[in-house]
Parts: structure tokens; C-alpha cells; sequence
């Protein structure tokens, strides 16, 4: 019997795996291939991806050291095949199939923590259904962003720390570890999360009846002892990837810290933005109106414990510091101007809150049944009001801009057809901080030069010298143009003040300068 149960809690999960894989990437091509519709970031990890192939020689070195690597790496096999089908690059769809697999992936934990705690499967899909399929969610795990990979490990260690609160085994600390660290390998908000899943795994360690009983008791330096041992048990695998990750960025740049201040890092970008406000108080406002559409879970979540008198437990402290860590964390990035205060920043309390249902909805169970089906309805109410502030905010260009912002492929392409037409055996120099998509949709790379080349810092300072005959240089008015290193290195440039070149081709927000001397 049970061997039956564990054979049809499979074909459960291989089908819901399938099905919203099926569902994201479905979108994903709609949007990529038919709709050209790419977002910045999503593209900036699949052209790291493409250097590491395509740029002379083929390394590794080549992902870069600014964006973290992991959904870069992971998107490595699909790159590889571009040469087959080109638009899994040029269209996006190699960083969207690897999000939706990440989206059915998180679903298939979210069920399988659901069931562990005896929540009913009919319920169980309801709930699923109302997440997955929430605007924002849905949208982000087609997109091929990192959120939606950082969401699956996320979502994997809250679960993992559900089940170690009911069960107390020591294996829970370990998985939540690798899934610490690997999110820090796809993006910087995995350390804050990590800091507020070490305070709650304290809390629960002194006050969580399941964990507390394997702590020692009657000594405090022993429970001080068990507890550290499970905080470097916790933190450290995160600390040796932040380790590597410096230490990969020393031995190849040369500067331990060039993906927090090199001239390609996020502080650059941001000196070319005005900010969201000047004040504290107006900070705050719009953290508080950005958090809006994720946090009506969280106040359902509240409702039902007040409900059931439970608001006060110990691990409500845990939700509340779990969910409120990263939009305190991007709080204080938006005060020290160190953040674009992008929708996307705010989500994350909806994955968080949504992980620790299970636990809830396990506690809902122990109560009579109109009580039960009062707070089951506040949940799914809650999930609903979700769903529809998101789908609104979404349908807002002024609200959700970068949701909007798509790149336009039109002029890259037309570069890049340009060049395989007229300059097949000229030597190019090009930033590809901005022009990316231009040298991802070239027909061969062996006549470029670019950010990734091993020489392209000696050509930059002396084009002539190592042979550079053509110079592709974008308008460092518009956009992040500024910080390429072309214009960076010769301010005049564009402007045609620099007399041992001249202006070949201009097409929209790029010159093309012919060598000279």
C-alpha cells in the first residue's frame, strides 16, 4: 500500500513538474520568439553565457564577475546548441526555458512539503494553483531572470526548515545550507535571507519543541556549543561560495571586490540614476507601496493566527523576520542609493510567505471545522487579493517599468548584419558592456575584440598597435553608453574629437570608427 502511495505521489509530481513547465516555457517562446520581447538582465546572463563559447579563446573566465555566475552556468548547454538554432541567444529562450524549469521545480517542493504536512490535496492544489499562477510569479519564471532560480532556492531551504521544525533531523541544516549557498550564486539577496534563516533556526533551537529536544538541557555552555555547531553546519557552505567568488574575481581581475566597484558593477550603474526620493520617509512610502501587492499573504497569515490565538508564538517571529529581511534589506539599499528600487526587489516576502503555508495550514487542522474553514478561507482569500493587486500593478507601465522596458533588437540586428556583410575580416574592438546583443546575433566572433578577450585591455590602450582596424562604440548619452570603456577611455570619441580614427558608419545610438593610426 504504501509503495502505491509513493509510486502515485510520483506521477504526481512528474505531472505537475511537466505541466507548469509546459505552461512557463510556452509563454517564454511566445514572448522570446514571437513577440521579441527580452528584459535587459535576463539577457545580460545568457551573452555572459555566450562568451564563454564564442569568445576567443573559449574559458570559463569569460561568464564575467559582476552578475553572480549560477544562471549563466546553468544556461551553458542550451548556449552551446545556438549553433544549431540561434535564437535560444538572440531571442532569449535558452534563459526562459531554464527559469520554467526553475518555476516547475519550486511547485514540485512547495507539494511535496505540503503533503508531508497533511494538508489536503484538493486544498493543496487550490493554493498551488493561486501562486504559481499569480501574475508576478507566472511572469518570472518565463522571463528567464534570476529571480525565479533564486525564488526555487529559497523556497527549497524555508521548506527544509518547516519540515526540520516538525521533525528536528539534522539532514533539514544541511540541505538549507547548499540551498543558501547556491542562491548566493544567483543573486546578493541570498545573504540577508541567510541571515534571517540563521536567527530563526535560534529561535527554533531554544523554543521549537521537536528542535529543542535534541539541545542539551540543563547547561547552558552546552546549548551554546549545540548552537553554534549548527550555525557553521548552516553557514558554511555560503561562506566558502562568497569566498570563491572573491577569490575568482582577485585571481582573474585582479581586484577581490570588482563585482561590487568595478566600472561594469551595480554602484556604476547607479550613479547614472536620480534615485526614488531624498528622504527617508519618502523612501519608505514607496518600499511600503512596492511591497503592496506581496504582502496580502502575510497579513492573511496574521488574521488566521489571531484567529486561532497563535499571533504571539515563537514561530510567528520566524515568518515575520524571514519575510520582512529583504524589504528592510532593500530599504537601507535604497537609502545608501546603492538600488534601483526595481518591483522585482519587493516580491520575494510572497515566495517566503507562500513556503511557510504549509506550516500554518497544518496548525488550521487541529482546529473545529467552522474555525478550520473560516481561516482556510482567509488564506485563499488572502492569495486571491494577491493575485489581483500584482495583475494591476503588472498592467502598469508606471508602475512595473522594467516589467515593460524590452530591449530593441531592431538596430542590434542591423549592426550585426552590417558587420557580417561589409567587415568579415576586419579586426573590431567593442565594449560588450553595452553591445551584447549586437555580437550575439553576429554570424561568427573571431573578428571581434571584446570585454572578455584576453587582449582587449592592451588594444583599448593602443588599437594600431595590436591591429585593430574598426572601433564599435555606443552614444554615451543614452543610457549606461557612459561607462563603456571605449568612451570611458577616450571622452571624445564619439564626438569625433579623436584624430587617429574616423567615423565610418553611424546607426542609431552607435558610431562604427575606422582605424587610422
Amino acid at each position: 500500500m504504501k509503495t502505491n502511495n509513493i509510486a502515485h505521489n510520483r506521477r504526481i509530481l512528474s505531472g505537475l513538474f511537466i505541466g507548469i513547465f509546459i505552461m512557463e516555457i510556452a509563454l517564454g517562446i511566445y514572448y522570446g520568439y514571437f513577440q521579441d520581447f527580452k528584459m535587459q538582465d535576463a539577457f545580460a546572463r545568457t551573452a555572459n553565457a555566450f562568451y564563454v563559447f564564442f569568445v576567443a579563446p573559449p574559458r570559463f573566465a569569460s561568464i564575467g564577475l559582476v552578475w553572480n555566475p549560477l544562471p549563466s552556468v546553468l544556461q551553458l548547454p542550451l548556449v552551446f546548441l545556438s549553433q544549431i538554432w540561434k535564437p535560444l541567444v538572440t531571442h532569449g529562450i535558452a534563459a526562459s526555458i531554464i527559469s520554467s524549469l526553475f518555476a516547475a521545480g519550486s511547485v514540485v517542493v512547495l507539494f511535496r512539503t505540503f503533503i508531508k504536512l497533511n494538508i489536503s490535496v484538493k486544498y493543496t492544489f487550490l493554493c498551488l494553483f493561486l501562486y504559481a499562477f499569480n501574475p508576478f510569479i507566472y511572469f518570472y519564471g518565463f522571463n528567464g531572470m534570476s529571480e525565479g532560480i533564486t525564488f526555487f532556492f529559497m523556497i527549497y531551504a524555508e521548506s527544509c526548515l518547516i519540515l526540520w521544525m516538525k521533525e528536528g533531523e539534522a539532514h533539514y541544516i544541511m540541505r538549507i545550507a547548499f540551498a543558501l549557498a547556491l542562491a548566493f550564486f544567483c543573486r546578493y539577496e541570498a545573504i540577508p535571507f541567510a541571515a534571517a534563516m540563521g536567527i530563526g533556526v535560534l529561535i527554533l533551537l531554544f523554543f521549537g519543541p521537536s528542535v529543542k529536544s535534541g539541545v542539551p538541557a540543563g547547561s547552558i555552555k552546552e546549548s551554546y556549543y549545540y548552537a553554534e555547531g549548527t550555525a557553521i553546519v548552516l553557514y558554511t557552505p555560503l561562506l566558502v561560495a562568497v569566498i570563491l567568488w572573491i577569490s575568482f574575481n582577485w585571481v582573474i581581475s585582479g581586484n577581490p571586490l570588482y563585482f561590487l566597484n568595478s566600472a561594469y558593477s551595480n554602484s556604476a550603474y547607479l550613479s547614472l540614476s536620480s534615485g526614488v526620493s531624498d528622504t527617508p520617509w519618502g523612501i519608505l512610502f514607496y518600499v511600503v507601496e512596492k511591497s503592496l501587492p506581496f504582502i496580502p499573504l502575510f497579513v492573511g497569515i496574521v488574521v488566521v493566527r489571531i484567529l486561532n490565538g497563535r499571533l504571539l508564538k515563537y514561530d510567528f517571529f520566524v515568518l515575520l523576520i524571514l519575510s520582512a529581511a529583504l524589504i528592510v534589506f532593500h530599504y537601507i539599499m535604497l537609502l545608501s542609493g546603492s538600488s534601483y528600487g526595481w518591483l522585482r526587489f519587493f516580491a520575494y516576502v510572497l515566495p517566503i510567505t507562500f513556503a511557510w503555508l504549509p506550516h500554518e495550514l497544518a496548525e488550521i487542522a487541529k482546529a473545529d471545522k467552522v474555525l478550520k474553514f473560516t481561516m482556510s478561507s482567509v488564506i485563499i482569500l488572502s492569495l486571491l487579493v494577491s493575485w489581483g493587486l500584482t495583475l494591476s500593478v503588472l498592467e502598469n507601465p508606471q508602475k512595473s517599468p522594467e516589467e515593460h522596458s524590452s530591449m530593441d533588437t531592431t538596430e542590434s540586428r542591423r549592426i550585426a548584419e552590417y558587420i557580417d556583410e561589409n567587415l568579415p575580416e576586419e579586426r573590431i574592438l567593442t565594449d560588450s558592456f553595452v553591445t551584447g546583443e549586437i555580437l550575439v546575433n553576429l554570424k561568427q566572433m573571431s573578428n571581434m575584440v571584446v570585454t572578455a578577450s584576453l587582449d582587449f585591455y592592451d588594444c583599448l590602450e593602443n588599437p594600431h598597435k595590436y591591429g585593430i582596424t574598426y572601433l564599435l562604440v555606443p552614444d554615451p548619452e543614452e543610457g549606461t553608453g557612459s561607462l563603456d570603456a571605449l568612451n570611458s577611455r577616450y571622452p571624445g570619441l564619439y564626438a569625433g574629437k579623436e584624430e587617429w580614427c574616423t567615423e565610418e558608419m553611424i546607426f542609431t545610438g552607435f558610431k562604427l570608427f575606422k582605424v587610422i593610426y
